[in-house]
């Protein structure tokens, strides 16, 4: 069977991972995350994922540049790298969006960059399919692929650049057969085949050109290198699953034969095929795709599919991690502030002072905070966190606690009422002692003990611990009563919340979901057909509600204070999958949004309301040119509804989209999407009334 091999001739198997569209997820272009994936997960190659179309390249050239970036940090951490073309929309890499990129002259300024080195690859064409502007799933669809990727390589070989190149093939690159029976000529082109466990089955036949496999196998027969530059644990959509047993069986066919393999993605995105968390409201934090200085990333922040994957690559046996416990370090004081800490304003002592000295939090004059009993915190010093902006979710926590260091060891007691916009105050039952005899000394000459309470010594952490609504259970402040024997200055460090993961899945009891209807009046007591996207960063209750005198489907969010780089991310984004209508003579898709912010939430920043549809024909997306924004800065100064709610009329123009819809375009999926844009938004938000209309009304 055709295999790759060393420079020895030795059979050489690459097995990594791809980034997602670097438009999208620039972050993973790090040394961090390359280092990573190179000593940590085992990886020998990187692919690197620049989509031209869709945001891509074409539009943004500038992309280039992280190519560019991810191909020396890949050769520093002695990785492969492939460098890819990204064709998917349109489908046929011969489309004008892609020859006025110039692939050709792309590619010969990457290899006269790098001339003939042997870490790099190149995948010429990702993924020809028949969407619009697209190749045929035929003879004469291959044809048009090679064509387009002969030049390519022969101004490589031209200029003494022998790399591996790869090719794709119609239908999504799943007919390497086509390329078997009509190769390109040249010794180090290898062809791609693309699978995800959950659409693509396995297959013992090598007659069946509607499987994948069956394909790659006829090709293998007739003498053609097979390389799956992309494959996935979910189905082919990046969602459901993850289908591991599929997926076990597919790996099992490609390293008895060699074939090397790529798993889709690198992403922190809300999918499936996504290696790492994604963010949810009220479930998960994003994981960061720069895994820090010490190159590792938490088993606790990759995936499902991305822990799997992590395995697959090592070469060991896949063994599920414990999800059960989670602990979340809120304060660690390492940016050398006191994030957000100070004297409570209610403090019966004044005279302490908080900063930040060596990344902890340095409390002074202690001597005035003497009390170290149970009961009598009261007298104490009163810190509080109201100036923070971490608002983590405390579902499920059982303990708090509190790294304390002290220049002697001493006995030091704290009391705590974490508060959340339900649970503003309840009296602690005591305060926790750590005595003389539990402190060690450090390397710093300080002497350390860590301080743990649970929820049954704090009434108000107890309640938002077993809150299954999202503002119950979201912390927005913590009160510490600190008091001190024998120490006038201590430091705190590490303030943390331990629980079970298992118990912060909350329960999410919808309205009933209805038929997919439209307009969407919510009248007749359902959802009438929406429900969240897969994608959603907000995936709570969808409730039935009242607006403005009129029925509603209602749902709570809390944006996130760190945001992401995608804003979507974070964003509720509801759908309706309506697969036979049309756009016909309508020009406008019209709806109310309605805003009921919390107290002292929704005044920075904005929101950004988007439209897309999901039209087969179209490639299953077309977006709306232009987004509405709210300013959440001029909300104060908005006229309310009788019933003391914001009320934004939002209008889409259907002439203005990415792509065009036809009046006989059916729509597909309609995809509301409200994003932040560097706002503090908590709250309600109500939809009523959407409809597609011929005239703006």
């Amino acid at each position: 069977m055709p295999t790759l091999v060393d420079a020895q001739g030795k059979p050489v198997q690459l097995r990594g991972m791809s980034t997602h569209g670097l438009q999208w997820f620039p972050e993973i272009i790090n040394d961090n995350a390359f280092g990573a994936l190179a000593n940590d997960w085992g990886a020998n190659v990187i692919r690197l994922s620049m989509y031209v179309g869709e945001g891509g390249y074409a539009a943004d050239p500038q992309i280039k540049q992280r190519v560019l970036e991810g191909i020396d940090y890949a050769i520093a951490n002695d990785l492969y790298v492939i460098v890819d073309w990204h064709v998917h929309a349109p489908g046929d890499p011969n489309a004008e969006l892609y020859t006025k990129a110039n692939p050709l002259a792309f590619f010969r300024e990457i290899s006269q960059k790098y001339p003939n080195n042997s870490h790099i690859i190149y995948e010429v064409a990702n993924e020809p399919n028949p969407n619009p502007l697209g190749v045929t799933n035929d003879t004469a669809g291959w044809a048009s692929v090679k064509a387009y990727a002969e030049p390519i390589i022969k101004m490589l070989r031209d200029t003494g650049n022998q790399n591996i190149v790869l090719v794709g093939s119609p239908n999504w690159t799943q007919r390497p057969d086509l390329a078997a029976d009509n190769r390109i000529q040249d010794r180090n082109t290898v062809y791609t085949a693309h699978f995800y466990s959950g659409t693509h089955q396995v297959s013992s036949d090598v007659t069946d050109r509607t499987n994948v496999m069956s394909n790659v196998k006829y090709a293998l027969q007739h003498g053609v290198p097979v390389f799956v530059s992309e494959w996935g644990s979910s189905e082919a959509s990046g969602n459901n699953g993850p289908y591991l047993q599929e997926a076990d069986m597919w790996l099992e066919f490609l390293n008895k034969y060699n074939i090397s393999w790529i798993n889709w993605s690198l992403t922190n995105k809300n999918e499936t095929s996504a290696s790492f968390n994604p963010y949810e409201l009220g479930k998960s934090a994003a994981t960061n795709l720069d895994p820090g200085t010490d190159r590792l990333w938490a088993p606790q922040e990759l995936s499902v599919s991305g822990e799997y994957v992590r395995a697959r690559i090592k070469g060991i046996a896949y063994q599920p991690i414990d999800r059960t416990a989670f602990t979340e370090t809120v304060w660690d004081f390492n940016d050398g502030t006191i994030q957000g800490f100070g004297v409570n304003s209610d403090s019966p002592v004044k005279t302490v002072t908080v900063s930040n000295e060596n990344g902890t939090l340095k409390v002074d004059g202690l001597a005035a905070s003497p009390d170290v009993s149970e009961s009598n915190y009261w007298a104490n010093v009163r810190l509080s966190a109201d100036g923070s902006a971490a608002h983590p979710n405390l579902y499920g926590a059982k303990t708090l606690s509190v790294d304390v260091l002290a220049a002697v060891p001493a006995t030091v007691s704290i009391a705590a009422i974490p508060q959340s916009a339900t649970h503003g105050w309840a009296n602690p039952k005591r305060a926790i002692q750590v005595t003389a005899d539990k402190f060690v000394q450090q390397a710093n000459g300080l002497y350390k003990a860590t301080l743990t309470m649970t929820a049954e010594d704090s009434p108000n952490f107890a309640a938002m611990a077993s809150d299954t609504d999202v503002k119950g259970s979201t912390l927005t402040n913590v009160i510490l009563f600190v008091g001190t024997q024998n120490a006038n200055t201590v430091w705190l460090d590490n303030i943390s919340f331990s629980g079970n993961r298992t118990a912060s899945e909350q329960p999410v009891n919808h309205a009933p979901l209805g038929q997919a209807t439209l307009p969407s009046t919510f009248e007749d007591a359902t959802r009438q057909g929406w429900a969240w996207d897969a994608a959603s960063g907000v995936k709570g209750t969808l409730t039935l509600g009242v607006a403005n005198g009129s029925n509603t489907l209602t749902w709570d969010v809390m944006y996130p204070d760190v945001k992401p780089t995608d804003n979507w991310a974070s964003a509720p984004r509801l759908v309706l999958d309506t697969p036979t209508l049309t756009r016909g003579s309508n020009n406008f898709l019209l709806f109310d949004l309605y805003l009921k912010p919390e107290e002292g939430r929704g005044n920075q920043g904005a929101l950004s309301v988007n439209l897309s549809f999901g039209p087969p024909s179209l490639g299953y997306w077309a977006q709306a040119q232009d987004s509405v924004s709210i300013p959440l800065t001029e909300l104060v100064s908005r006229p309310k509804t009788s019933d003391g709610l914001y009320r934004f009329q939002i209008r889409f123009d259907l002439n203005k989209f990415d792509k065009a819809l036809t009046p006989d375009t059916a729509l597909g999926k309609i995809n509301l999407i409200v994003a932040d844009v560097e706002g503090n938004y908590a709250g309600k938000m109500f939809l009523d009334n959407v409809q597609l209309t011929p005239t703006a009304q």
